[in-house]
């Protein structure tokens, strides 16, 4: 019986670069990552508008590219536990790239608005669990397991956003829409939070503050509004 030796010869430059040689490698081209532009303290818009770094619009960019990074978590953790909701994250997610799209074209006065339609989708997801839950009368703590954990948080993130974007639509450099949006993307990820515990078997946990204390409807409303 004859063996035969099969290379492949799409591997061979990694096993020569582990193999004592005199020859030197051909080099390949690395392409550049960084462009040094931003190491004064300023970067670009998409209009071409040159800000420091710590401007109202590139604060209000990061604080979606954060909210836009806690929902991915959020939804790596939905799709390990097979939760259905898991689609829903990824559209939430490309409204927020459209919405960064649309702070970082700030002065740009032919920017395309913020479709009202995408709140209305938010609206009748909400709906649509909240016949699933039982209604919050309390004040419920973050947690409830992973996945609703991570939609805790990318709420409160959310919320920061939310805030840094409310000036943005005060001097009218930002479609009123976009901050309509986050509002009720905050009122989303809590309820969504609620049936991630539910479909984890996880129980929530409640506070209940003392009688002479008014902490509780201080937190409510501002979860509600």
């Amino acid at each position: 019986m004859v063996f035969k030796r099969i290379i492949n010869t799409s591997h061979m430059y990694f096993m020569r670069s582990y193999c004592k040689s005199t020859s030197k490698p051909p080099e390949v081209p690395v392409p550049e990552t960084f462009s040094r532009n931003g190491d004064n303290g300023t970067s670009k818009t998409l209009t071409g508008e040159v800000l420091a770094k710590d401007s109202k619009i590139f604060n209000a960019i990061g604080a979606t590219e954060e909210l836009l990074s806690c929902i991915g978590m959020a939804r790596e953790h939905a799709q390990e536990g097979e939760h259905e909701y898991t689609d829903k994250l990824k559209r939430i997610q490309t409204v927020i790239i459209d919405i960064s799209t649309a702070i970082s074209r700030y002065s740009d006065k032919n920017k395309k608005p913020i479709p009202p339609n995408y709140t209305k989708e938010l609206e009748d997801w909400i709906h649509e669990y909240s016949k699933e839950l039982p209604p919050p009368e309390q004040y419920i703590i973050p947690g409830g397991g992973i996945a609703a954990a991570s939609l805790h948080v990318a709420r409160a993130i959310c919320r920061r956003t939310e805030r840094v974007v409310v000036p943005l639509v005060r001097e009218d450099g930002l479609d009123k829409e976009a901050q309509i949006y986050l509002n009720r993307l905050s009122d989303f990820l809590f309820t969504v939070s609620r049936i991630a515990a539910k479909l984890d078997q996880r129980t929530e946990s409640i506070y209940i503050p003392k009688p002479d204390e008014k902490i509780q409807a201080q937190v409510l409303y501002a979860r509600r509004i």
